[in-house]
């Protein structure tokens, strides 16, 4: 059901990068400030306004106006709603629209043609003609019907461009699915701030990553291992999924949490080429995609609900791996190999504890960890110092920890 070819087209016009002028600040004394927040909280918010970041102290400030807001409400709107509702979903529509949220207004005219493919006011909004023979929409010199259109998407020469606030989809799976995960990325990516963002102070992207899907196996480009239903090309800043048949869910999910992982401590720490050692990289990843629930379009992250299947798994393990060997491991061990799975149950259940074993005592001092990891310093004595005690006595709370969540 999609007019989503003028889109393509029209792309860079309509959905460039992010500029410094996106948000707004109003201050007490009245001015009005265009700029780019990058982050708020009691204290202060950091903006970025003409290629500048500088810091507004939050008693000074009467109200702010970002897409990051906008879109928590978005979201928030969307999930109170029934998707089958035309008219809340035109409410929705309008209220993206003045919100500032053009893809996300976009994503929901097009949602409103799947289920009444007459809307009127959707076919306008979406740049539709109305002739003899009903809505058509023009694309590259030619008119097409609602189910040419669908015809012409479902081909990956032809593939569907999807922006969202923080993302670009590109995918030939059917519309409605492809609306859904449209939805859902930008859940993860409000959910994994919320999770991160207070600690390392996390700044929002400032490229736009693309995630492309792939419903034939034979468009999909070959992985760096064979067998991967998901990667992530961090050159490229690009996400390839295989959706051609029975995905691995999980697989997805971990490279979403990559690409989240990499563009935020990128942009926060205006490193370019920055990496997290394997062990952090994996089992924050591990993390984000074992806490999701739902279905397509409504899901949720439950971060702070520890998966259980892979505490009582190590909790059993005579042949659990010592920690010291967990720090110092390279990636290979955690993508292949007889030992794969036990590398990543472990990961898991480490930054799992760092993250909220004891109320949290140690997630100040593992994301101080992290900031300083990305650009190279994550060896195990960086981690000690950052958590304020010694390996030993470390692995030695995370192995009571992990036998108290398997339940002793």
């Amino acid at each position: 059901m999609l007019a989503f070819q003028l889109l393509a087209a029209a792309l860079p016009a309509l959905f460039p990068a992010v500029q410094d002028d996106t948000d707004l600040l109003t201050l007490k004394d009245g001015k009005e400030i265009e700029c780019r927040v990058l982050y708020e909280d009691d204290e202060q918010v950091i903006i970025r306004e003409r290629r500048k970041t500088r810091e507004v102290p939050r008693d000074e400030v009467a109200e702010i106006q970002s897409i990051e807001r906008s879109l928590r409400e978005f979201l928030e709107k969307f999930e109170a709603l029934d998707a089958t509702d035309v008219g809340r979903l035109t409410d929705l529509a309008t209220f993206a629209e003045g919100a500032f949220l053009p893809a996300e207004s976009r994503h929901t005219w097009i949602r409103i043609l799947t289920l009444d493919p007459e809307n009127e006011r959707a076919w306008t909004k979406l740049g539709g003609v109305k002739g003899r023979k009903g809505w058509r929409l023009k694309v590259r010199g030619r008119f097409y019907t609602l189910e040419q259109l669908r015809e012409r998407v479902s081909d990956w020469k032809n593939a569907m461009v999807l922006p969202t606030a923080h993302f670009l989809i590109k995918t030939d799976i059917a519309p409605e699915r492809a609306l859904d995960v449209a939805i859902d990325v930008e859940r993860a990516y409000l959910a994994y701030y919320d999770l991160l963002g207070p600690e390392l102070k996390l700044f929002p992207f400032d490229e736009v990553p693309e995630i492309h899907i792939f419903k034939d196996a034979k468009d999909y480009p070959k992985p760096p291992t064979p067998g991967w239903d998901a990667w992530y090309a961090r050159n490229a800043n690009e996400l390839y999924v295989n959706f051609s048949e029975n995905p691995d869910l999980g697989e997805i999910r971990r490279n979403v949490a990559y690409c989240l992982l990499f563009n935020s401590f990128r942009r926060s720490l205006d490193v370019r080429s920055g990496a997290l050692p394997p062990w952090a990289r994996e089992g924050m990843a591990q993390g984000l995609a074992l806490a999701v629930r739902g279905e397509p379009g409504r899901m949720t992250l439950e971060l702070g609900v520890p998966h259980e299947a892979h505490f009582a798994l190590q909790a059993r393990d005579e042949d659990a791996l010592p920690l010291k060997r967990l720090l110092v491991a390279g990636q290979a061990a955690f993508d292949a190999g007889t030992e794969a799975e036990r590398f990543c149950t472990q990961v898991y259940t480490l930054t799992f504890f760092l993250m909220n074993a004891g109320e949290g005592k140690y997630r100040a001092g593992f994301a101080e960890y992290l900031r300083k990891a990305f650009v190279g310093k994550g060896a195990a004595t960086h981690l000690q110092r950052a958590l304020g005690i010694d390996i030993e006595d470390l692995e030695e709370e995370w192995t009571a920890y992990v036998r108290t969540q398997a339940g002793g």
